[in-house]
């Protein structure tokens, strides 16, 4: 066996990557056995022109850009012989071995993955980068504090905007978008391309496409549709892959689209800010409710709960996280009274609206047991958690997704209630369905009123929105 190379300041301890021109050695600070570091070693004797500036490029992109789903460059130093690259230690491997070893991953781990992955494009897009290489390999995972993805590997990245065409070739096939692999010109979305493999690749355990050869795989890309079976991932799963991996890349969802998508969902992922406007929606509700404006103080605690579920879930300290978790539970139950409170103040009001002999009537406990009545038919427990979703999202003013998430929910409880047996669920959830297309629409309006609009600004929530909350807000 060759020795190991001699890098000033740290010694080196095993070898745990090779590739064409380069090795990666696992190593520490010398005298410092914790501070433990990846030193990515290239021969320069193999690099030809266009290596050299690819290892130009990930030295500069990397040493420019910190973030903390991107790998850390630590230090480059050279010599006559070698380009040695530090980097942080990624101690969880990568994304391909993480997959193989569970042969294939939940739609819980796989969002977690691209919430984390989208958060790193969006730094990089801020700054035109395009990574042109991704791929399960080039994911590394943190194991502590918690499991955590970051981009690594930037030697065929490039500065591209949103107008920028190239025609030179690069990447690994699989994960290759089908213009830059038949056509050899591609822009910034074929990154996305390879976002929506690699989401294929966590949910299925394979690539959608596989081959022995360049030209098989051509072939197969040019002929073979990709297929995303309907009731093996949930209907946000399958939409946010058959929007990536759309073969022409003008069909494929945008960056924005891909960082709004519900199953991304980053507005709601853990992190400082969302803890922030999740604290300061609570705290607006506890006054709206001391102040008896309870159809306000509902909305804003349904708010806070969807952005501190994620949080407390996320909390790695034990003690920290049950405290976190009492807390919330009262923030939950309180939420449920009010909306059990606004449905039978609106209940009474229709009651005198309508005439004694009006054929259908609700007792006023069954509205909030909607959601009970569904926990043991998973398949319209997620469908009426879809519509919620979308009643949260019209609340929180996103109308987009609001109506995004109502379609979803309403095209599956359609389906699901042609199979329902006559009773008091089935009752309640054509009463829900009839309120949800309402709002639907009244989301639709909204959308197309704030667009006109042309800015920002809030739009008003009609009076006849029907106030729900989110058992999701106890998710188990």
């Amino acid at each position: 066996m060759s020795a190991f190379p001699q890098v000033e300041g740290y010694q080196i301890i095993k070898n745990i990557g090779k590739g064409s021109t380069s090795t990666v050695y696992l190593a520490h600070v010398k005298e410092k056995i914790k501070n433990m570091v990846a030193i990515k070693v290239i021969e320069r004797s193999k690099l030809s022109k266009s290596a050299e500036d690819a290892v130009v490029t990930e030295i500069g992109v990397m040493k420019k850009f910190k973030h903390k789903h991107i790998v850390q460059m630590i230090d480059f130093i050279w010599d006559r012989k070698n380009i040695y690259i530090i980097l942080e230690h990624c101690d969880g491997g990568d994304l391909s071995t993480f997959i193989q070893q569970r042969k294939k991953l939940s739609e819980k781990i796989c969002r977690k993955f691209m919430q984390q992955l989208a958060l790193a494009l969006q730094f990089l897009r801020s700054h035109n980068v395009c990574h042109l290489d991704l791929k399960p390999q080039n994911l590394l995972l943190m194991r502590s504090p918690q499991l955590t993805l970051k981009v690594g590997d930037f030697g065929l990245a490039n500065f591209m905007s949103e107008k920028t065409q190239m025609e030179n070739i690069r990447g690994s096939p699989l994960y290759m978008a089908p213009e830059m692999l038949l056509l050899n010109r591609y822009d910034v979305k074929a990154d996305l391309w390879s976002v929506g493999v690699i989401a294929y690749e966590c949910i299925y355990g394979h690539a959608p496409y596989a081959s022995d050869s360049i030209k098989d795989l051509c072939e197969k890309v040019k002929r073979v549709p990709i297929e995303i079976p309907p009731n093996q991932v949930s209907p946000e799963c399958r939409d946010l892959l058959l929007g990536l991996l759309k073969h022409n890349p003008s069909e494929r969802m945008s960056y924005h689209q891909f960082f709004k998508h519900p199953f991304v969902d980053l507005d709601h992922m853990p992190s400082t800010e969302s803890y922030a406007k999740g604290l300061e929606a609570i705290h607006q509700a506890v006054k709206l409710d001391s102040e008896k404006q309870y159809k306000a103080a509902f909305n804003k605690y349904c708010t806070g709960l969807q952005y501190l579920i994620p949080c407390c879930k996320n909390e790695p300290d034990k003690i920290k996280k049950e405290a976190f978790q009492i807390k919330l539970n009262e923030y939950t139950k309180r939420a449920e009274e009010l909306k059990a409170t606004l449905y039978v103040s609106k209940i009474k009001i229709s009651s005198e609206e309508k005439s004694e002999n009006t054929s259908t009537s609700y007792d006023d406990d069954h509205y909030p047991t909607l959601t009970s009545l569904c926990q043991n038919t998973p398949q319209l427990a997620n469908a009426v958690e879809i519509a919620l979703s979308g009643q949260m999202y019209l609340v929180e003013g996103q109308y987009e997704a609001a109506v995004e998430k109502y379609k979803i929910g309403l095209n599956l409880l359609e389906k699901l209630l042609e199979k329902e047996p006559p009773g008091i669920r089935y009752n309640l959830l054509i009463k829900q369905v009839s309120d949800w297309t309402s709002q639907c629409e009244n989301a639709r309006s909204l959308l197309q009123s704030k667009e006109d609009k042309g800015n920002d600004q809030p739009v008003d929530v009609p009076d006849g929105f029907s106030p729900i909350s989110r058992d999701s807000c106890v998710i188990q």
